[in-house]
């Protein structure tokens, strides 16, 4: 059954972005299977947008599974990002979630060894293991300065005993 409640099949493709909108947070896919035929925009999909909000953004060329309302391209949307031979999984091991960006920055957190990780391009990073939290800075670390910008998670308060 699909999402209108008939029962035809709904078509599973897959493909690689040609165009993306950060804005709108929508696609355009290249089908190469279907005579490289490219889709109108088609939303992609994201775990929470309400209360709880994810923006997590495609690149270009990235290989995403899109479902395809009805045989054509004009409406559809994108499910996820797939791996492939050309850009196996990085890491490979279930108990360990990471994220990883362009510029080398990372998120990791192994939940069998208990270990969470931020590290930044320049080489400064935060490690919480074993209740332990060790701070790495490439240069300095700074705590309450009086010029700080706002940031996105707000203000640091310290204290220290």
């Amino acid at each position: 059954m699909d999402i209108n409640g008939t029962h035809e099949s709904l078509p599973l493709r897959d493909g690689h972005v040609s165009s993306y909108d950060p804005v709108t947070h929508t696609a355009r896919i290249v089908f190469p299977d279907h005579d490289d035929t490219v889709s109108y925009p088609f939303p992609v999909l994201l775990p929470n947008t309400l209360n709880n909000r994810d923006e997590i953004h495609l690149d270009i060329g990235e290989h995403v599974m899109c479902l395809c309302m009805g045989n054509g391209v004009e409406s559809g949307i994108v499910l996820g990002c797939v791996y492939d031979k050309k850009n196996p999984p990085t890491v490979g091991n279930r108990d360990r979630r990471v994220t990883i960006f362009e510029d080398g920055t990372h998120v990791f957190c192994d939940r069998k060894e208990h270990i969470f990780q931020i590290k930044d391009s320049y080489g400064s990073f935060i490690l919480m293991k074993d209740g332990d939290i060790i701070l790495q800075s490439s240069n300095y670390i700074q705590l309450n300065p009086g010029d700080a910008p706002e940031t996105i998670g707000g203000h640091l308060a310290a204290q220290f005993d």
